[in-house]
């Protein structure tokens, strides 16, 4: 932009400065504002403890028997080896003494036998799920349209062959075609076996032939007068006769001499010659041999009648000449092979054009087709009825594929927990009632050791088989009574190593009701007004896989920005400071998990909102703020 000479440069400079300076203060202004707020601002804070819980998995409901006379039975098993027995019948026992000991080499090998197959079920699995997929890419069978027999083509006939063929080719031999020049050679249909004559290869190089008959000299025709008689020239020595070329029309008289000679007798004209051409013809091909046959005309004013060729001579050389060998000996069929000559630069150019196979020829597969038919299937042999049939049968298979996966897995935990409970521990306070040998336990599918309690209330019930491993001996259930309304905590002492008969009684409906159930035992420590045989409901506490020291932090604690979720912590300097967090699920619909290391139950955190949540407010007292905060009460953040 031009500015004039006389515009006032200074006054907007001091216009600009002074913009800049305004806009300087008032971001000090508003940054000092709003650190003094911040700094003078008070907040709240409560503990992570107290507005906290812990997940310790889902819980699962069955029910069962109250019993006062509990009786622990230990039944043969074929693939357990019993390596010690620690008591006798009649021995009194307690709650945890040792009973006996199995072999842990079987039971570890067992366990090792329950891996691999679970490894093989999953190979079997994945394998299953490949077929799947190359089957759903697969193309269907597409008939092939057969084509109608075309029929054979008519051969197209051969032309005769109008050339001579030579098996000795002489300077008479005439060519079938061409000039005699390097673009358009003489050529000759000769046999393979051909061979060329001393007199050709003169004619081609362009010597005479010193054995040769010369040509006589054609002697002048005599006009019809008499011409005067040609004087004789006095000279030293004698000149040699011109003689004059034949002229149609008759030659003038020669000049008188001084000297008469005597007259010469008038001879009938002689017939000329045939002048042999003593360059390659202008014409190639038929053509010039079209013009060196000769007709007459039949004199009834018919057809010409050809008359016989006289001897052919090949034109002096040089020329060049081809040699060639077609099939069937006709220059109308394929070329087999060949030869060149060039008179003029002494060289033999060879061009044969047989043109042989390939080696490696690599032949389409017709195992299925017919011969001589061109089939496209569309890359299958599947029709697509047969390929939507065994995508179907190939799914199921997947299903009971993950079935059998499932089940391996079951068996490999089940093998493991063998080996974790090899050493029998007695799960009642009582007697050991009796205690006989293993093959008549075995032949009569009865009990080899029997403890009978006599103490104290048990509780019998069974657990869905997709909870072992997560329920142990030595966790706690809850039973409520139907009859007196009260709830009994017991303790599990004993789960059964095999499955039920039947399921009928237990009625948890998250779980699969076609799976099998395995009786557990609880013993109640506290069983006032409980009765023999009295039902309760059971609830167990089955611990997740995701079941861990994890805190889950009351929602309302946790805000967001661009940056994520974060809390308000209270820091080491007595201030709230914005801290993010990693988070993970929620739970009971009003805690998140927290992830992250960046908050412990001690920490102190502050409610996120209000004019007070500000990042780097000063903390209230904390021990004095540890029930409330901005009018919540934490103790009733669970209800």
């Amino acid at each position: 932009m031009n500015l004039p000479a006389n515009f006032p440069l200074k006054k907007v400079m001091i216009t600009v400065v002074s913009v800049v300076i305004v806009i300087a203060l008032i971001i000090t202004g508003v940054t000092v504002a709003v650190n003094g707020k911040a700094a003078n601002a008070t907040v709240d804070v409560e503990q992570v403890s107290n507005i906290s819980t812990q997940y310790w998995g889902d819980q699962s409901s069955t029910y069962g028997n109250a019993t006062s006379d509990f009786v622990q039975e230990l039944y043969p098993d074929k693939e357990k080896a019993i390596s010690k027995i620690f008591v006798k019948e009649g021995d009194t026992v307690k709650i945890g003494d040792t009973l006996l000991q199995y072999d842990t080499t079987k039971l570890q090998l067992k366990v090792e036998s329950k891996e691999l197959e679970e490894k093989k079920k999953k190979y079997e699995l994945e394998q299953a799920e490949k077929e799947l997929t190359k089957l759903q890419n697969t193309a269907p069978y597409v008939a092939p349209v057969i084509p109608e027999p075309e029929p054979e083509p008519t051969p197209t006939p051969v032309p005769e062959s109008q050339a001579e063929l030579y098996t000795e080719i002489t300077e008479h031999s005439k060519p079938f075609k061409g000039a005699g020049t390097e673009e358009d050679p003489y050529v000759f249909l000769c046999t393979e076996d051909a061979v060329l004559t001393k007199g050709f290869l003169l004619k081609l190089l362009g010597v005479t032939d010193p054995r040769a008959t010369p040509t006589p000299t054609p002697t002048p025709t005599p006009s019809a007068e008499p011409t005067a008689q040609p004087s004789e020239v006095p000279t030293a020595a004698p000149q040699p006769t011109v003689t004059p070329e034949p002229t149609a029309e008759p030659t003038t008289a020669p000049t008188e001499a001084p000297t008469p000679a005597p007259p010469i007798e008038p001879t009938e004209a002689p017939t000329p010659a045939p002048i042999e051409p003593t360059e390659a013809p202008t014409v190639s091909g038929m053509a010039w041999f079209k013009q060196m046959t000769f007709t007459k005309t039949n004199e009834t004013g018919g057809e010409s009648v050809p008359t016989p060729e006289p001897d052919f001579t090949l034109p002096d050389g040089p020329f060049v000449a081809r040699f060639e060998v077609h099939e069937q000996d006709n220059e109308n069929l394929p070329l087999v092979k060949g030869w060149q000559m060039d008179g003029d630069k002494i060289s033999a150019g060879f061009f044969n054009e047989v043109i042989s196979e390939p080696d490696d020829i690599q032949m389409p597969d017709l195992s299925y087709a017919d011969p001589g038919i061109s089939y496209d299937t569309g890359g299958s042999m599947y029709t697509a009825e047969e390929l939507q049939q065994m995508i179907a049968d190939k799914k199921q298979q997947i299903q009971d594929l993950k079935l059998n996966v499932k089940q391996a897995a079951h068996d490999l935990e089940k093998a493991k927990l063998d080996l974790e409970n090899a050493t029998i521990k007695s799960t009642v306070n009582g007697v050991v009632k009796s205690l006989t040998d293993l093959d008549t336990a075995m032949s009569t599918s009865s009990p080899f050791l029997v403890v009978s309690g006599g103490d104290g209330f048990y509780i019998t019930a069974s657990l869905n088989e997709s909870l072992l491993g997560k329920v142990h001996v030595g966790d706690t259930v809850m039973a409520s009574s139907w009859e007196n309304g009260q709830m009994y905590e017991a303790e599990i002492v004993q789960i059964s190593d095999f499955p039920n008969d039947n399921s009928d009684y237990y009625y948890d409906g998250s779980s699969n009701p076609n799976s099998s159930t395995y009786q557990f035992t609880a013993r109640i420590a506290d069983a006032d007004g409980l009765k023999n045989g009295m039902g309760l409901d059971i609830t167990l506490k089955a611990a997740s896989d995701n079941a861990s020291n994890a805190i889950y932090l009351f929602k309302a604690y946790i805000r967001s920005d661009d940056g994520g979720k974060y809390v308000l912590k209270v820091g080491d300097d007595n201030r709230v400071h914005k801290t993010y967090i990693k988070t993970g699920k929620t739970i009971y619909n009003q805690y998140l998990e927290i992830k992250s290391d960046t908050l412990t139950e001690e920490d102190y955190v502050a409610f996120p909102y209000g004019t007070s949540a500000i990042d780097g407010a000063k903390a209230n007292d904390m021990e004095e703020n540890t029930d409330e905060n901005d009018g919540i009460d934490a103790r009733r953040l669970d209800a």
